[in-house]
Order: C-alpha cells, then sequence, then structure tokens
C-alpha cells in the first residue's frame, strides 16, 4: 500500500490535488499536511518544547484555528472511504513538505498548483516547482 502526501492549504487547488490522489491512489493511505507559512512573520515563540499542546496554542494564537484547515480533507477521504492523517508543521512550505517526504515514509506526493506564471512565478515562486526539483519521491501537480 503507497502512502500519499497531499500538502493541503485549504484552496481549490489542494481539494483537486487530494481529490485526484484518492482517483490515482484508490489502495492508498493518505497524508494531508497543513504547513503554517512562518517565513512572513517577524518573530515566533519557542516552540521546540515538545509540549505538542503549547505548539497548537502558539499556532492558534499567531496564525488562525490551523484544525479547521483540515476539516475539507479529513471530509474528502471520509466520503470516499479512504484513510487519512493529517499533519501540521511550522515554517518554509518547501522545505517542510521535502523534509516530511524525507523523514516520513513517504512514497508519492500529489500536489495542487497555483498556475502562476510569468513575473508572479519569478517575485513568489512556485512551491510546487521547488517541490518537484528537491523531492526524494515521485511527485504528481494537479493543475
Amino acid at each position: 500500500m503507497s502512502r500519499i502526501l497531499v500538502p493541503f492549504d485549504d484552496s481549490e487547488r489542494a481539494r483537486e490535488a487530494l481529490e485526484y490522489a484518492i482517483d490515482l491512489f484508490p489502495n492508498g493511505e493518505f497524508v494531508a499536511l497543513t504547513v503554517v507559512d512562518t517565513s512572513s512573520v517577524p518573530a515566533i515563540p519557542n516552540t521546540a518544547s515538545g509540549d505538542e499542546d503549547e505548539v497548537a496554542e502558539t499556532v492558534e494564537t499567531v496564525f488562525g484555528d490551523v484544525e479547521e484547515r483540515l476539516e475539507t480533507p479529513e471530509r474528502l477521504a471520509a466520503e470516499r472511504d479512504v484513510p487519512i492523517e493529517t499533519r501540521t508543521r511550522l515554517g518554509t512550505p518547501t522545505q517542510e513538505i521535502v523534509e516530511f517526504a524525507e523523514t516520513e515514509a513517504v512514497d508519492h506526493i500529489v500536489m495542487g498548483s497555483h498556475g502562476r506564471s510569468g513575473v508572479k512565478r519569478f517575485l513568489l515562486g512556485s512551491v510546487a516547482e521547488v517541490v518537484v526539483r528537491h523531492s526524494p519521491v515521485p511527485v504528481t501537480v494537479v493543475r
């Protein structure tokens, strides 16, 4: 059975990627990963204590309720009767997605792309492109 990572930011593209992943790997185990992007935050309280409740409280205080973002993948998986695990990480999305794939026994990544091009892509970068270039496992990008 394949373990499929689906980075999830609660966008329409992320929902489409999860649905596509379920169709592509009907017998897979799925992980929806939400990365709370800390790159634009000037300072974050120390979350290295390892206390999950303290980390969750810090995330909610600084970034809002992340749990609400993960309700969608849980609902989609339940509708299709497939197992899903939801995880949250703090950091830069590209780095956290690649690191998760390196350390968490993932077989494939299926992710959405916001379809930026031209100047927007140059200035904002493409998370999907960086993940494709650095991932230790195959990546399918859904546009």
